[in-house]
């Protein structure tokens, strides 16, 4: 009668042979088989954590590993595994110890260094992320995956020509790799060269990221030659402010003798067709009118050759207005002596940048202690009032999130503000192309490609000004000069300079 090891290492190797032939769905079920009758084996419970991960159940991985680990500190494989697992499962700051405790024990492995840059890269420890991957790609030159992630990274820290240089490494050798493309488009865009960041940036399309952006197949893309006479399906893309900053674009197409057609999202529906930024505005989801070709709002500044600042930014005049014919509602603020003064701390939980640009409620303390301002939520998704929204007494923070139905109620809003202090966010872009003051808070780590310019003023609204964190990590500092600069404008009669 075989003993019961003899059967556990005969499970665990039938169930390696069928991984290794590409069976992975077998290989995961006679681990778990094996795992239910050998609860010790450290190979079966290792394995099956390897395919729980890549069958998306990181949960599962994790609670056959963390134990593993705890009684195994020295074997790198499973440490290595736990943190994947980690990140895997969106706990990268846990993450972080396993997988330096990984290299340490194994400083040759290259995967164990990748591992670590992952972890670090998303906890946004980017330069650390950055040194992890110079030793992975030190390992192994070729690792595609550590270099593109590399190449992120150094774009998140304003290191643009190494961003570049390492991007034209990958491109030299792998000339169709899209991520590769992106990644270079951002670091030039950053540094306004135009002509080749926008030539860059057509392959964003290619990428994972953003292929699912496509909206419309049924007619040919437009690629830029005569359009008079034609009609054109404009398709809105990426987030909100990216369609409202790229909008400026379309009277250059009506100008050439096109009829355009915008096809956006339900929210920004009101307000564009109130801007008269195009002959037709739509929704996503409605029906398709007749038109002759079609093509990504974003690709614009390339197709139409926009490749200086001039053309790029087409700063001057407001371009959006606010529905005529839809009322301000009755709002208590409105009466508030002194400036008015919007404030908007977070920008979409689910951005890839979401831990460093979005600054929170609890940053704002300094802007209290000024007296006599009328401070206006516009912050969706946060009720003024709950926890950790609530300001010391005597200060007048008033709601009005709750009356923003899209962004046609945001631009009224705005149009009754004096300024709003805004996080890296669609009312930024909406701020600065109705004229309306704005001073944007910027981070120190992954800024935007489109306000890398170290001035106080942007390259894209005449009526932004810009407050960008010296030193990652906190706001305190960023918010005390916001404070300071407010004072300044505090008295009756005086508008907040830009």
């Amino acid at each position: 009668m075989p003993s019961p090891a003899s059967s556990a290492d005969d499970l665990y190797q039938v169930a390696l042979a069928a991984a290794r032939d590409g069976d992975a769905a077998r290989a995961l079920q006679l681990l778990e088989r094996a795992y239910s009758a050998h609860r010790m084996h450290v190979g079966i419970r290792n394995a099956l954590a390897v395919l729980r991960l890549e069958a998306g159940d990181s949960t599962g991985a994790i609670a056959l590993l963390k134990p593993l680990a705890q009684a195994l500190p020295s074997a790198a494989p499973i440490q290595l595994n736990l943190g994947n697992a980690m990140v895997a499962a969106g706990r990268a700051t846990d993450a972080v110890a396993p997988l330096k405790r990984a290299t340490s024990l194994a400083p040759t492995n290259y995967l164990a260094w990748y591992g670590l840059g992952r972890a670090l890269q998303t906890a946004g420890r980017n330069e650390e992320a950055v040194s992890a991957y110079h030793r992975c790609l030190h390992l192994d030159a070729h690792h595609v995956l550590a270099r593109a992630n590399l190449i992120a990274s150094l774009n998140f820290l304003d290191r643009y020509d190494e961003a570049e240089q390492e991007a034209r490494i990958v491109l030299a050798a792998a000339p169709h790799d899209a991520g590769a493309h992106l990644n270079l488009a951002m670091s030039l865009l950053a540094r306004g060269r135009w002509t080749e960041g926008w030539r860059a940036y057509e392959w964003r399309e290619q990428t994972a990221l953003l292929a699912r952006q496509r909206r419309t197949r049924v007619t040919a893309r437009w690629h830029g030659e005569s359009i008079a006479g034609r009609t054109l399906l404009v398709n809105a893309e990426q987030g909100f402010g990216d369609t409202l900053q790229f909008v400026r674009y379309l009277p250059l197409l009506r100008s050439q003798g096109a009829r355009v057609i915008l096809q956006c999202p339900a929210p920004l529906l009101a307000l564009l067709l109130a801007s008269d930024v195009a002959d037709e505005v739509i929704a996503f989801g409605d029906e398709l009118p007749t038109h002759d070709v079609h093509v990504p709002l974003t690709s614009l500044p390339h197709l139409l050759s926009l490749h200086d600042d001039a053309g790029v930014m087409r700063t001057g005049a407001s371009y959006l207005a606010s529905p005529r014919q839809r009322p301000m509602p009755e709002a208590a603020w409105l009466l508030g002596a002194g400036p008015k003064v919007g404030l908007v701390w977070a920008g979409s939980p689910t951005h890839v940048n979401d831990m460093h640009r979005s600054c929170g409620f609890a940053a704002l303390e300094p802007l209290w202690t000024l007296p006599g301002v009328t401070w206006v939520s516009l912050q969706a998704g946060s009720k003024v009032g709950e926890p950790g929204t609530k300001v010391p007494k005597g200060t007048l923070l008033y709601d009005h999130a709750a009356q923003l139905t899209d962004f046609a109620d945001t631009a009224i809003a705005l149009r009754a503000l004096d300024l709003v202090i805004t996080v890296d966010s669609a009312v930024a872009h909406l701020a600065g192309a109705l004229g309306t003051p704005c001073w944007l808070l910027l981070p120190r780590v992954g800024l935007d490609w489109r306000w890398a310019a170290e001035t106080p003023t942007t390259r894209w609204y005449d009526s932004v000004r810009t407050f960008r964190q010296s030193a990652p990590g906190g706001w305190r500092e960023t918010m005390t000069a916001v404070r300071d600069a407010l004072a300044a404008h505090v008295a009756p009669g005086t508008a907040p300079a830009r």
